[in-house]
């Protein structure tokens, strides 16, 4: 869609009228701030660390028993700054189902997993892959690796502090 704004913009400005200096920023401000309401996962980096599921559908019996598994323990995952989504072929959901606007290929790129890799990823605050394992896995698993990061240490001594 960008491309065929962009190519609208140029056929408005023909080889009769100059680009001013003005007219220059104008296009450049509407088509860098033009990237869709789509996240990207690194919109997360220093916020959150980031959950992924991997498998074919939001629906499959491990995907359900594995959030049932993390929703017993929601207080935890909040303590942590954890955000978790379900990655299928159909595209990214949040744990209630809800589809995100998300790049497919950014999360496969992100989690350096192909397509067929039915599994979990865990990003951490910094934007890198600190656990990757086959569905399904523990929750305490992802708790005690997190716990044992040195930016959750500081985490964890300035809550106390406070």
């Amino acid at each position: 869609m960008c491309g065929w704004l962009f190519l609208f913009i140029l056929q408005k400005l023909d080889s009769n009228t100059s680009m001013t200096p003005l007219k220059f920023v104008l296009v450049v401000i509407l088509l860098s701030t033009f990237r869709g309401s789509a996240q990207e996962l690194t919109d997360y980096r220093w916020k959150n660390r980031v959950l992924l599921l991997f498998d074919e559908s939001w629906e499959s019996v491990a995907i359900k028993s594995q959030l049932e598994k993390f929703s017993k323990v929601r207080e935890e995952m909040v303590d942590r700054d954890l955000i978790l989504f379900i990655v299928t072929h159909k595209g990214i959901f949040t744990e209630s189902g809800r589809p995100q606007d998300m790049l497919l290929k950014d999360a496969y790129d992100t989690a350096n997993v192909s397509e067929k890799f039915k599994g979990i990823v865990l990003i951490g605050k910094d934007g890198g892959i600190k656990l990757k394992k086959d569905l399904e896995i523990n929750p305490q698993l992802v708790f005690d690796l997190v716990d044992s990061m040195p930016m959750r240490k500081a985490e964890m001594q300035s809550s106390k502090k406070h």
